[in-house]
């Protein structure tokens, strides 16, 4: 490496730390802003809503703490009036937040679930290698034989409880049959398993566990399917906020999520993939996230029933511990869409509360009393942050007694995440669209599929530097260009904004590449300054300041046979820990936020 090009480097470093100050500036303007706007009220006039997100984003503060206490019934449920799923879980969630006692508030909502009857259920019995067998179906301490043929089809009778599917290939189990045990025996080896389906859609869905037994063995199978009801009825809604409250005080919820997986599509205005992906880690669901990013940066779930800062919270919420790209456009969107105080929407006390805690989390302070103290953090104990299906699968123990940040658990192994290579998939550029299904890598999103140029059918609003939204911001003008199918209102942003320039945030993800490079060519960086400073007089032979060597190569992937795949309920690999590289670049990155201070 020449001189001159560590001198341009280094120039390019000073360049980047008012680019650093420029955005950390923001972020604690949008603090500052969301602890006015608290201050200018008194604990009456503060909802129920904005005391909950802010005590998310801020910790304990009597004002608010204040609020949400004179909200609670005796039942120790929110709000007193009219109890809801929703608003008692996410009561729950900023408890576990600032360390204080939950446990009234989980009893609360256990007491609160009971069936899913909206599915329709299928035993399935598949015999190894798919010969010819026969079964004995066991229930209400009744036998009954069963032929499997070598289609895997079935002939007999096995009850009135299990009935012969359309297709020949299943068992529905009849609705008044759910609660009852099932044993299954067959003469060759075989393995069960329950599918469920949303009645009236062909979707079919694989229940995440599957028995196995040898010839002669018995399995058992039983529906577990729960919601959290209202009333008599399933609220879904209430569903999605008490299963991620829940695992994050360290309940199991896995008989929540076949109700919540089957019934997803007809509630795409509440964004329940973003939900889904916290309690599943799935591949599907990281998916449906990334392709449902606005082209602005934002997300916006079809038809909300909030606004698009709501919903962009729970898109970064999701993917707050990957490496998504779509995590650093939103931010980069949310900087520059920010009011002249620093809040977003009109300076919404929820919504900026929100967005800082799903973006921008810093710790806070507990609130302490009875039954409360500090919790000893996972990576202070020497274990490893990672959701609950990442640690399974690395065989590790889910350890509540340790907390993590956001809806992490804390797991006794390291979790390794693959590469995008490892997956055999492909890293698209900012210019391509990925073909197939997109999941998550330790380099960030990957394609499992093909890498195609993006051709998209702009609006009239995109072709003329807009971006179509359900609403336009006090710092974006709204202009009368048609936004086509996607619906909505044509915003474009005034130059007035008082947010971080896209000039400047483009320039960011240059320079930090740059930083990136330095890093990963640290040790040659080093040699060559060490050599520069003790040379002698004598001149120095070409070869021994050789550049560095090209990256290694990796040998072509080789797709094997195409495997049965479980739809949407398939869990990804797990994470990769954190490399001596990713400490390395941590530690810049602070050092150069600390000098452009």
């Amino acid at each position: 490496m020449k001189k001159s090009g560590v001198l341009a480097f280094l120039f390019i470093l000073l360049l980047l730390y008012p680019v650093i100050a420029q955005e950390e500036e923001g972020i604690d303007k949008a603090y500052l802003c969301l602890e006015n706007q608290i201050a200018n009220k008194t604990s009456g006039s503060l909802s129920l809503q904005e005391a909950v997100f802010s005590t998310l984003a801020l910790g304990s503060e009597s004002k608010l703490t204040d609020k949400i206490e004179d909200e609670r019934s005796n039942q120790n449920c929110w709000p007193k009036e009219s109890c809801t799923i929703k608003d008692t879980a996410q009561v729950l969630i900023a408890y576990d937040r600032i360390n204080k006692n939950t446990e009234s508030i989980q009893s609360y909502l256990l007491s609160r679930n009971g069936s899913a009857t909206d599915l329709t259920w299928y035993l399935q019995v598949d015999i190894s290698n798919h010969i010819p067998s026969a079964c004995t179906f066991t229930y209400d301490e009744r036998d009954y034989q069963v032929s499997i043929g070598e289609d895997m089809k079935i002939s007999g009778s096995a009850g009135s409880c299990l009935q012969l599917s359309s297709s020949g290939y299943w068992l529905q189990i009849s609705r008044n049959c759910f609660e009852k045990t099932f044993q299954v025996s067959c003469d060759e080896d075989f393995i069960t398993s329950l599918l469920y389906q949303k009645s009236g859609s062909e979707t079919i869905y694989v229940s995440s566990e599957t028995h196995s037994a040898p010839s002669s063995g018995t399995t058992e199978e039983r529906v577990d399917s729960q919601c959290f009801k209202s009333g008599s009825s399933c609220d879904y809604e209430g569903t999605l906020w008490a299963a991620l409250a829940l695992q994050k005080a360290g309940e199991e919820i896995s008989s929540f999520l076949p109700y919540l997986l089957a019934l997803s599509e007809d509630h795409n205005n509440l964004f329940p993939s973003s939900f889904l992906y916290l309690l599943t880690s799935g591949d599907d669901q990281y998916s449906q996230i990334t392709q449902a990013q606005k082209t602005a940066g934002f997300w916006e779930a079809p038809n909300t029933k909030y606004n698009k800062f709501y919903d962009t919270s729970l898109g970064l919420l999701a993917l707050q511990d990957s490496s998504a790209a779509e995590s650093d456009t939103a931010k980069a969107y949310l900087l520059s869409v920010q009011t002249p105080k620093g809040c977003w929407n009109n300076n919404n006390i929820r919504d900026t509360a929100f967005l800082l805690y799903s973006g921008w989390p810093r710790g806070v302070s507990s609130g302490g009393g009875e039954g409360e103290g500090g919790e000893l953090t996972c990576a202070g104990a020497g274990y490893y942050c990672g959701s609950q299906f990442d640690c399974a699968e690395s065989e590790g123990q889910i350890l509540n007694e340790f907390s993590c940040q956001g809806f992490q658990s804390c797991c006794s192994v390291p979790i390794i995440e693959q590469t995008c290579s490892e997956k055999s998939g492909v890293l698209c550029s900012f210019s391509e669209q990925c073909s197939g299904t997109e999941v998550s890598s330790v380099e960030g999103t990957c394609c499992l599929g093909s890498c195609r140029p993006i051709t998209l059918e702009t609006s009239e609003c995109e072709d003329n530097g807009g971006f179509c939204s359900s609403f336009c911001e006090d710092n974006e003008e709204q202009a009368s260009y048609s936004c086509g199918n996607s619906g909505g209102v044509c915003c474009i942003p005034s130059e007035s904004s008082g947010g971080i320039s896209l000039i400047w945030i483009v320039l960011l993800a240059i320079l930090i590449l740059l930083v990136v490079l330095g890093i990963i060519f640290r040790d040659k960086i080093k040699l060559w300054w060490f050599k520069m400073r003790n040379r002698k007089n004598s001149d120095k032979s070409p070869s021994e300041m050789s550049g560095p060597r090209p990256p290694p190569r990796f040998p072509p992937v080789q797709r094997g046979p195409p495997i049965q795949r479980q739809p949407l309920m398939r869990r990804p690999q797990p994470r990769r820990a954190s490399s001596r590289a990713d400490s390395d670049m941590e530690e810049t990155l602070r050092k150069l936020k600390e000098m452009s201070k």
